[in-house]
């Protein structure tokens, strides 16, 4: 399989050419990956139609289908559920996911579809859809029709997510159908290529433990999204996670058909990757394996581009005006984020990959040589922790503001502050930093313990550690001042989560 090849002018190709650039490549083109998806779940079917003759004869009807109906049953995650739990109890012989009657019954109503020639089977019961193309998802609403494959959906969220979810208001499906259309304007290549994997978008409430979650996506219910009804109050956002939740789906659509992983990538010693920017938790969370991480290199590479074409001078300036200012990831920071995870790839994870896995690590990190005019230094890393940094300041606002943080606590916060800044200016000496303006920024803060002091003292230290960087995003060739702000970082994260309760 071909790369991206670079070329020899200087500065990165225009976001238009690599919309249909990516396209083209195997895994990038839907076309190709949907029609292996679709014959690894004929042979599972065929795997199994010995024990359940009904699945012979819904692979028979499936050879007959018309390749719409085809592509909408086979992209049905009710299906795909019933296929994949059936496989598992009869070649594993283990209890797995539906009964095994359940799965029956939605084997024997897709069997009738295909005969009917109904396009969909959750959707069939479903009016919304987020666009008017042939292959735009269907909206999940909460008073739809009961069905077969509805009430199997429901059973299928509740097992694996247990949210609650949302029938949007028609301002809501308005927004979806904004952020659609915002999406294939920008790159009208790449979104038609992804989103044909999203065949049902759902939106959740955003209460209990999926307060603060914008989106979701399973590799076991794949063919569907998950969308918090807080990402719907921008169209930016709301793309953005649009966008981001159909690349996953193109991904669980690949590893259905190809060797995404090694066989054992999930065993207890695998290694995991620190992903630096985000917040750590009693999870730890931030502590990904090898597939969410390669899933996450992948997003971000496309996002790239996204956020790339929001800012160009033209193109830009018109989306701005139609959609609003842009409010999602900046470019910088998804290419930084796509960087250090596809290093981290080939560094922990080239024995977790398998082939197919590892030629996508080289294709997106070819067209990150073309997207990407002036790369940070290799293994740089205090640009993304201050993201962090700077974000927990934020939240820490953000809390403040809303009266969620017990003031009796500020007393602690300060001495973390203090630590902080101990800390930074120490670094800064080391460096032969001149400190005045520093010292006069910080002064203009005053000296009152509050949030807000907390959250823009925070502000300064990380600025001005990035300025002082003499290489892009690297303090000390001996990376012993890059250390130093590594520690700083991961112990106040840590003590500021404990404050927090987090």
């Amino acid at each position: 399989m071909s790369t991206v090849s670079k070329p020899a002018a200087v500065g990165p190709l225009p976001v238009s050419e690599l919309d249909e650039l990516l396209v083209t490549y195997p895994f990038g083109n839907s076309e190709y990956v949907t029609s292996e998806m679709h014959r690894c779940y004929k042979r599972r079917l065929a795997s199994i139609s010995e024990r359940v003759p009904l699945a012979r004869d819904v692979l028979e009807a499936l050879d007959r289908a018309d390749p719409y109906v085809l592509y909408r049953v086979m992209g049905d995650t009710a299906f795909r559920c019933a296929v994949q739990h059936l496989h598992v109890q009869i070649e594993d012989e283990i209890p797995y996911g539906m009964p095994p009657e359940r799965c029956h019954e939605i084997l024997k109503g897709s069997l009738q579809s295909l005969k009917g020639k109904v396009p969909g089977l959750i959707g069939s019961a479903l009016s919304d859809r987020v666009g008017g193309e042939p292959f735009h998802g269907w909206v999940w609403r909460e008073d739809c029709p009961e069905t077969i494959f509805t009430e199997a959906f429901r059973s299928i969220v509740d097992d694996h997510y247990g949210l609650t979810l949302h029938t949007p208001s028609s301002d809501e499906l308005t927004a979806l159908a904004e952020a659609v259309r915002l999406l294939g304007e920008v790159l009208p290549n790449i979104s038609r290529s992804v989103l044909s994997h999203t065949h049902l978008v759902a939106v959740f409430a955003p209460t209990g433990q999926w307060a603060t979650t914008r989106s979701s996506s399973e590799f076991r219910i794949s063919g569907t999204i998950f969308l918090s009804q807080r990402t719907l109050s921008n169209v930016w956002a709301l793309a953005e996670h649009i966008l981001h939740e159909s690349l996953h789906q193109q991904l669980y659509d690949i590893r259905a058909g190809h060797s995404l992983l090694a066989p054992d990538f999930a065993r207890a010693d695998a290694p995991l990757v620190h992903s630096l920017w985000n917040m750590p938790d009693s999870t730890r969370g931030n502590y990904w394996d090898i597939h969410r991480t390669l899933a996450a290199f992948h997003v971000y590479v496309h996002l790239a581009l996204f956020a790339r074409a929001a800012r160009e001078p033209a193109e830009g300036k018109q989306y701005t005006a139609r959609y609003g200012p842009a409010q999602m990831v900046g470019p910088n920071t998804a290419l930084a984020r796509a960087r250090y995870l596809g290093d981290q790839l080939r560094q922990q994870g080239w024995a977790e990959l398998g082939p197919a896995g590892r030629q996508i690590v080289d294709w997106l990190h070819s067209v990150l040589e073309v997207v990407d005019a002036d790369p940070i230094v290799q293994g740089s890393f205090v640009h993304l922790l201050l993201d962090r940094y700077w974000r927990e300041s934020s939240m820490v606002r953000s809390l403040a503001a809303v009266q969620t943080v017990d003031t009796e606590l500020l007393p602690q916060f300060s001495r973390l502050l203090q630590e902080e800044l101990d800390c930074a200016r120490s670094v800064l000496g080391t460096l032969g930093y001149d400190l005045t303006s520093f010292d006069e920024a910080l002064g203009s803060f005053g000296s009152e313990e509050s949030f807000e002091r907390f959250a823009s003292v925070r502000g300064l230290i990380a600025e001005t550690l990035l300025r002082a960087c003499p290489e892009r995003y690297v303090l000390s060739s001996s990376h012993a001042a890059d250390d130093r702000v590594r520690r700083m970082v991961e112990e106040s994260s840590e003590t500021l989560r404990k404050l927090l309760g987090r």
